[in-house]
């Protein structure tokens, strides 16, 4: 009896052996392990990439290894540094001559202007009424005023008519303001005021006035475009005012009106 239960036994062991296995265990048992794909990628990716970067030890950060090629290329090709821009200035070689006087805030007569001297002028400001707005100043060193011999302390002529003496000076203006229509056309209208001071070797305008005295000076006129860097002005009338503000007891003061020629040289812009 005992032997017939074991044979039994082992009878339904060997049925079981022999039962077909579900599809999903076979499906398990043929697909790899996770791991063995993860590790077979690396490999991969390493063999089929023709970068140089793939080339480096295992372990190396790609993003770590692009750094040297950038740097490489900000070597090879550096960014220029920027034009430093000048602004569009003139330098004028300029005459005056005077042809008479006028007593609007001045008393002296009978007096003549010349000078000869230097102007600077430079964009500054923009636009306004539709002219270029420039800083101006001008230099003087030469400046010749003929007046009569005597005069009275209030700036009256007492010498007979043609008997005059000429006064050398300098001026210089260092405050104004030039506004010029149409700077990129051949022909441009310009108004050019400037203040400043003037002085002379002897008491200009009366024997009781001043050596030195302050100026306003205006003028309206043109320029001509000679070449892309030369321009002729034209200014075709001005007024040349300079007194002593009462710094002594007489200020007669001089009104001139006045024209002037001048060459000018642009640069910079």
């Amino acid at each position: 009896m005992l032997l017939l239960t074991i044979f039994a036994a082992a009878g339904v062991a060997q049925a079981q052996l022999m039962e077909p296995r579900p599809i999903a265990d076979t499906e398990a048992l043929i697909q790899p392990p996770a791991f063995a794909i993860e590790s077979i990628q690396p490999a991969i990716a390493v063999s089929t990439s023709p970068s140089p970067e793939n080339l480096e030890p295992t372990g190396t950060d790609a993003s770590s290894a692009a750094i040297p090629d950038t740097i490489a290329i900000d070597d090879a090709q550096p960014n220029p540094k920027p034009r430093k821009h000048t602004p569009e200035s003139e330098i004028a070689v300029e005459g005056m001559v005077s042809y008479g006087n006028w007593e609007i805030f001045a008393a002296g007569i009978d007096e003549h202007l010349y000078t000869a001297g230097f102007e600077y002028d430079r964009h500054s400001w923009g636009q306004f009424l539709g002219a270029q707005m420039d800083y101006a100043a001008d230099f003087t060193p030469l400046v010749l005023l003929k007046e009569p011999r005597i005069l009275n302390p209030f700036g009256v002529r007492r010498s007979k008519k043609g008997d005059d003496v000429i006064l050398h000076g300098l001026a210089f203006s260092p405050i104004g303001l030039r506004m010029e229509w149409r700077p990129a056309k051949a022909f441009k209208p310009y108004f050019t005021v400037m203040g400043g001071a003037i002085g002379f070797t002897k008491k200009a305008l009366s024997p009781d006035a001043s050596y030195y005295d302050f100026t306003l000076h205006e003028s309206i006129g043109f320029y001509l475009k000679m070449s892309k860097k030369v321009d002729m002005r034209f200014g075709l009338f001005g007024d040349f005012h300079f007194s002593n503000a009462y710094v002594t007891s007489y200020n007669p003061g001089l009104d001139n009106m006045n024209s002037q020629l001048a060459v000018s040289y642009h640069f910079g812009g």
